[in-house]
């Protein structure tokens, strides 16, 4: 199992949407991953995730299936945490994913995924993107690569 785990594209200061600069950087991310074999997407409900994988979802199409967990309520970001990393948990050896997060809840992600400890991310940082690699009968391995 692979997954990508990253904070949104940047966000529009006003608004829960993506600035222009985040719509390329999402717009970059999709020729980036769109032949990795991603198959899966994670994302919260706000705007600014969905329109993170907006970009990706036109490129694959039906290959690529969505799935929101909520990081309003029930459970809040921790939630959003929990579901995210179950729902990774499960997927079959081969699969790939990506999970489309927040500055508050990559780090707990990646962490709960056997990623390890990250950094904080800061209000004005967009441009981390982790990949876990789980073998799932060996060392799991992370990468923190910038785009």
């Amino acid at each position: 199992m692979m997954i990508f785990v990253l904070r949104h594209a940047d966000r529009d200061p006003v608004a829960d949407a993506l600035s222009p600069a985040g719509t390329k950087r999402a717009k970059f991310l999709a020729h980036m991953l769109a032949g990795s074999g991603v198959s899966e997407a994670y994302c919260s409900d706000a705007q600014r995730t969905h329109e993170t994988l907006a970009p990706l979802k036109q490129l694959l199409g039906s290959k690529l299936a969505i799935t929101e967990f909520s990081a309003s309520t029930p459970g809040g970001p921790d939630g959003h945490v929990q579901a995210v990393i179950a729902a990774a948990a499960a997927l079959s050896s081969p699969a790939i994913a990506i999970a489309v997060s927040h500055s508050n809840t990559v780090g707990p992600i990646v962490q709960g995924l056997g990623g390890g400890g990250i950094a904080p991310i800061g209000e004005s940082e967009f441009d981390r993107l982790y990949v876990l690699v789980d073998p799932r009968n060996g060392t799991k391995t992370l990468l923190q690569l910038r785009y």
